[in-house]
């Protein structure tokens, strides 16, 4: 029986690398992984039930865990060999997926697009973790999205990354970690597939900020009802002011771009050729 027709039967069901521990839930091993049932609602013969049909399968028995899993999660120490190194962290949740996804198959595919991969594993039923380690030959972020573009549609998934910095494994890689998973989940649904902290690190730090502004929310108001505005705004932004690569980007004139530029300076009296009124119209539209 596969997943997907347990969770058929039991639509709680969860997958994890770990086991749970937690009172309001049952785990067994499944396929070198941990499957979760709530214990809520379900009878004392639903229970004895599970238990044999997983306890029965030995095949399910997972192999000698992660030790970057019981790092990350379970407060244990790394081999002394890793501590000389410099890793870093590559968080992935797919998106959308459909009943033939193997998911094996595509942690094999994703793990052989990176060189020097220490392990790539799930957390939950959908996200999950690559480490890999610093090296010499690194891909830039642009690489990488093709990566990912390519793997979706080979696969028929959709997904959404967030590349880590490298770090030294320290009192702080940890801490790190966490921070980065914070950063991946109130970011994640921006309109992104591909994060990383040089590009959300303005967004993210600023929003606490932004949110207590009467200003910027009177200023949000005043141009949120805008699609082509927005549109703008990003592609000079993405452009760095740069009006021939955002006109390219938008496929127009580089007359009719500067003609919007100028329309909105005379509404707003924000000129997007200033950086400084670039940056703040950015911060406006998000």
């Amino acid at each position: 029986m596969n997943f997907n027709e347990i969770k058929v039967i039991y639509p709680d069901a969860q997958l994890t690398s770990l086991p749970l521990e937690n009172s309001h839930y049952i785990s067994f091993a499944y396929e070198n992984q941990w499957i979760q049932f709530k214990l809520k609602h379900k009878t004392k013969s639903e229970i004895e039930l599970l238990k044999l049909i997983f306890s029965s399968n030995k095949s399910n028995v997972p192999s000698i865990a992660s030790k970057w899993q019981h790092f990350l999660f379970n407060g244990t120490e790394l081999p002394s060999v890793v501590l000389t190194n410099e890793f870093r962290i590559i968080q992935f949740t797919i998106l959308k997926k459909d009943s033939y996804f193997e998911t094996k198959t595509w942690l094999r595919a994703f793990k052989s697009m990176f060189s020097n991969t220490e392990e790539v594993f799930f957390i939950n039923e959908f996200s999950g973790l690559l480490i890999q380690k610093k090296s010499d030959e690194r891909l830039t972020l642009d690489e990488i999205s093709g990566i990912i573009q390519t793997l979706d549609d080979d696969f028929s998934i959709k997904t959404i990354f967030y590349i880590g910095q490298f770090w030294p494994i320290n009192k702080q890689f940890k801490i790190v970690f966490k921070e980065e998973q914070f950063i991946f989940e109130k970011q994640k649904n921006k309109g992104k597939n591909l994060l990383s902290l040089s590009n959300v690190a303005l967004q993210h730090y600023t929003s606490e900020a932004l949110e207590k502004s009467v200003l910027m929310h009177t200023l949000k108001k005043n141009y949120s009802n805008q699609p082509e505005l927005k549109e703008l705004i990003l592609a000079m932004w993405h452009s760095q002011g740069n009006i021939s690569l955002a006109a390219k980007s938008l496929y127009v004139h580089r007359n009719t771009l500067q003609y919007r530029i100028d329309r909105f300076y005379d509404t707003s009296g924000l000129s997007l050729r200033n950086m400084n009124d670039l940056l703040l119209c950015y911060l406006i539209i998000f």
